[in-house]
């Protein structure tokens, strides 16, 4: 790492703190330490050793976070300001001409995507937008297409709302039309499109307009601004066959056999093979051989919601919001989990903060009963497997959740050796996003997964599934393989009201994994979650 580099890292964070709305004093503060960073003529790693000593707008409070990130090469804290800003909205930094002040009224306004950019640039709404104009509109529908062509994949929620645009178009058109392939089977992360639709390729071409730009048999090709789209054209005759056919991975389809030519829908397909009906979810190589869940896991049968932040540290909802907003949404119960202290680059909280949110909590108890808060904590994993507060205070808490935010570039041995040190922690309830991953943008640490997973089953730990969709993490391939032995948590890590949304993605992966329902700990009354925090 050098100067230019962390300069960089700290003007990001300022940039996402301004999208997010949040901690302008920081974000000055970081802007200033950025620009003198790019100013002064010492080497970093010398700067590092003498604590920034005499380097302008780098005082006590930043230099120590600072020095570690020159130390690890990780700066936790941008890393989870990026994990709050749905990728969409992120995208947008790809934009010439976009800094964060317009990209936080774009999202202010609904444009949180380039899609949505370009859309509302074609229909020159975007000069209709505080700071926006005729011109700035134009260079920025070339700016946005640009950035949408140089994109190869996407996370899923960004597939899922570019097919609803598509889908859009030929509905409008009156063609009857689904999504395929792998957006519909829910993986991670999406490299094309496929859809199918009951029509001919030339009406699909005319609907689709720009879009489409080749035929290949019955199939129409094109773009949708740079992500690779299908559309499998069939008669309604067909559609049954075609959407299997489009939807299943090459290994699921060819472990299933020949399909039957001419179904119209997907159950009339499996009614013909002899087989009971298989959920899109259940379509991977992974799944060959294994039958579905008996009883997919549903929304009603979430009790609580696991793991939110409010404002106590990085959380932009007060506690009171996030518990009236759990309440409304049906749930009976929440884990608060605000960062420990060891996380001051979320504002982590000290002992005396963590007594003032308890008694704030023990007060909306008494308002909001029979609805229950519970007195949970994001403990940082220390870099030596321990865990953030004195013994004495772990064991107050009721949910102890641990995570990994940095030193994720352990070597293997070493991270498995932490991980294994924080489970058999008496106070650790649930470790939380095992490898501490950013899809598309962070690798995460790498370690002997078996070992950790076998020594929580040992211990009797449950692990974590968080649903914000930039994490999926722990990967949902080790959900599956564990399912039966471990009891796992949906933790939509939520910052914000709108991110107990994200809950959803816990309910699909829960069923892509075959978690039965027993086996994910929201569908527990409290107690028993409460419960499993054993002690000494």
């Amino acid at each position: 790492m050098n100067r230019k580099e962390l300069a960089g890292m700290l003007a990001y964070a300022a940039d996402l703190m301004e999208v997010l709305g949040e901690g302008e004093f920081r974000a000055r503060a970081y802007r200033a330490a950025a620009r003198s960073l790019e100013q002064v003529e010492d080497d970093l790693t010398r700067l590092a050793a003498q604590g920034f000593r005499g380097v302008k707008g780098v005082g006590p409070g930043l230099a120590p976070m600072l020095k570690a990130i020159v130390e690890s090469g990780e700066f936790p804290y941008l890393a989870e300001l990026e994990a709050r800003v749905p990728p969409g909205v992120l995208a947008l930094f790809r934009v010439q001409g976009l800094g964060p002040k317009r990209i936080r009224t774009l999202w202010e306004n609904g444009v949180d995507s380039l899609e949505e950019l370009v859309q509302w640039a074609e229909a020159g709404q975007l000069r209709t937008l505080p700071g926006f104009g005729a011109k700035s509109e134009a260079s920025l529908l070339e700016a946005a297409r640009y950035a949408l062509q140089s994109q190869r994949r996407v996370l899923l929620p960004v597939a899922l709302e570019a097919a609803g645009l598509l889908l859009a178009d030929l509905q409008q058109a009156g063609l009857r039309a689904e999504l395929a392939g792998s957006a519909r089977r829910g993986l991670e992360t999406v490299g094309n499109l496929d859809l199918v639709a009951v029509a001919s390729p030339g009406a699909v071409r005319e609907a689709l307009g720009q879009h489409a730009e080749s035929l290949q048999g019955n199939v129409v090709q094109g773009r949708l601004e740079g992500l690779p789209l299908r559309v499998f054209c069939t008669e309604a005759a067909s559609f049954g066959t075609a959407l299997v056919q489009a939807t299943g991975s090459q290994a699921w389809l060819e472990a299933l056999g020949p399909l039957p030519p001419a179904c119209p829908t997907e159950a009339a397909v499996f009614e013909a093979l002899g087989r009971p009906f298989v959920p899109p979810y259940w379509r991977e190589k992974e799944h060959i051989g294994l039958d579905p869940p008996a009883s997919p896991l549903e929304p009603h049968q979430l009790q609580g919601v696991i793991h939110l932040h409010t404002t106590y540290s990085d959380g932009s909802a007060s506690l009171r919001q996030m518990a009236e907003a759990a309440l409304v949404q049906g749930y009976r119960y929440m884990v608060v989990c605000d960062h420990s202290r060891s996380a001051a680059y979320a504002g982590g909280l000290s002992v005396e903060a963590v007594l003032r949110q308890w008694a704030e909590i023990d007060r909306l108890n008494a308002e909001l009963a029979p609805f229950r808060i519970l007195k949970g904590i994001e403990s940082e994993i220390l870099p030596d497997g321990s865990l953030d507060y004195p013994e004495e205070m772990l064991a107050r808490f009721e949910v102890v959740v641990g995570s990994l935010h940095s030193a994720l570039s352990l070597e293997p041995a070493e991270q498995t050796e932490r991980l294994l040190r924080a489970l058999d922690n008496p106070y650790l309830s649930i470790l939380g996003h095992p490898t501490g991953r950013l899809l598309l943008r962070r690798r995460g640490a790498s370690a002997d997964w078996e070992r950790v997973l076998e020594r929580a089953v040992r211990n009797r730990k449950i692990v974590e599934f968080n649903c914000n969709p930039a994490r999926l993490d722990l990967d949902w391939r080790l959900l599956l393989a564990w399912r039966g032995h471990l009891n796992f948590s949906l933790g939509p890590d939520a910052h914000s009201v709108e991110g107990l949304a994200d809950i959803r993605y816990g309910l699909l992966y829960a069923n892509k994994a075959g978690l039965a329902p027993a086996q994910v700990v929201n569908t527990w009354p409290p107690e028993q979650l409460i419960a499993a925090k054993k002690g000494p």
